[in-house]
C-alpha cells in the first residue's frame, strides 16, 4: 500500500524531532569539537523537511495546520537551547 500524500506531509512535519534528537545526542553525549559541528549540521538539516512540506502545502494552497506549528516550535525552541548551551 502506497503512502498517501497526507501521510508524507505529516511525516515531513514530524521529522524535526528526529533531527533535534540526533543533534542533542551529539551536543550532550559525545561532547567534542567534531560532535558540535555534526550536531549543528543535524540541527540545520532538520529545517529541510518542514521547508519541503511548506512548499508542498503552498503549491496546493493548503494550510500547514498544527504540524507546521509543531515543527517551527521544536526547531526554534531547541535552536535557542543549543545556542545558549554553546554561548
Amino acid at each position: 500500500m502506497a503512502p498517501t500524500r497526507e501521510t508524507v506531509i505529516r511525516n515531513l512535519w514530524a521529522s524535526p524531532g528526529l533531527f533535534v534528537t540526533a543533534a542533542l545526542i551529539a551536543f550532550v553525549v559525545v561532547r567534542s569539537d567534531t560532535a558540535d559541528r555534526v550536531g549543528w549540521a543535524f540541527y540545520f538539516a532538520g529545517w529541510l523537511p518542514p521547508a519541503a512540506a511548506l512548499a508542498l502545502c503552498a503549491s496546493r494552497k493548503e494550510s500547514p495546520g498544527v504540524g507546521g506549528a509543531y515543527a517551527l516550535v521544536v526547531l526554534l525552541g531547541f535552536g535557542l537551547l543549543f545556542w545558549l548551551n554553546h554561548a
